[in-house]
């Protein structure tokens, strides 16, 4: 089969999505039920038996998992340990061809990389976002990640294996992710990639060239500038979402990542500029 860079363009765009991301305690299990949509599985611990159509699937942690509309899937969850999974249920009007005969082709599960981890994390967070645009934002996510799915799949079956990611480096970045606004140390971090604290320096300046601490603070202004320019909130209390002791300290971190103080990021932002 030829890869998708090799065909003709199709457009991709769903009619529903919807997010969501949930722990299941050891032993457990959830159907049976009939697939409403497409629906990408992301497991990031604990193992996955699912039965579809009485066919047996698997799926260990760090995983990835394509499910198609119409089935009966029973699903049974690690017996030992609790499983953590988030998904995208995607609805579309009319599936193109040419994309249903790429997923099928692809093997039923692929490695979890860190770039569909990023847009899970994306996903899940706007869906307490007050944006006007929210609905097509998280559309145009969920196909970035089916599209990224074709294109990770057909990678994998020609061979080409991505680096993967240490889990401890996969484990803390999404850490930081969700806990930008508290005070995290060094050990903190460590505690949560269940390594030590040199350990995950060298591994984050091998995968990552910087240091746990050097991310953090780069996703703290990153955030930061995003909310500038896409909320009205006022500099005091995006400083302090984004884990900043003062305003002061967030306004010298966005000039010296910008160019630009706060307010005037956020004016040419907002002018179009």
């Amino acid at each position: 089969m030829k890869k998708w860079i090799e065909t003709n363009d199709v457009v991709l765009w769903p009619e529903a999505v919807r997010f969501g991301d949930v722990v299941y305690p050891p032993g457990g299990a959830f159907g049976p039920r009939i697939q409403p949509t497409i629906e990408l599985v992301l497991l990031h611990s604990g193992e996955m038996t699912v039965w579809i159509d009485g066919v047996r699937h698997y799926a260990p942690a760090a995983t990835i998992t394509l499910l198609f509309p119409g089935h009966e899937e029973r699903f049974v969850f690690a017996a030992d340990s609790e499983t953590h999974h988030s998904f995208a249920h995607i609805t579309l009007e009319h599936l193109p061809p040419l994309v249903e005969v790429h997923l099928r082709s692809l093997p039923w599960s692929l490695p979890l990389s860190t770039s569909m981890t990023d847009l899970m994390s994306r996903g899940l967070s706007l869906r307490t976002a007050t944006l006007s645009t929210v609905q097509p934002l998280l559309k145009a996510i969920a196909a970035q990640m089916l599209w990224r799915y074709i294109g990770e799949g057909e990678r994998l079956l020609a061979g080409e294996d991505a680096p993967q990611t240490h889990p401890a480096v996969e484990q803390v970045r999404k850490y930081i992710q969700n806990h930008l606004s508290e005070a995290l140390t060094l050990d903190d971090l460590a505690a949560v990639g269940a390594v030590s604290p040199s350990h995950l320096i060298r591994l984050f300046q091998v995968e990552l060239n910087t240091t746990p601490i050097a991310y953090l603070w780069e996703q703290r202004v990153a955030q930061g500038i995003d909310m500038l320019e896409n909320t009205g909130l006022p500099v005091g209390i995006i400083a302090e979402r984004c884990g900043f002791q003062t305003s002061y300290h967030f306004s010298r971190r966005v000039r010296l990542a910008t160019g630009y103080a706060p307010l005037s990021l956020r004016r040419r932002a907002w002018q179009g500029r």
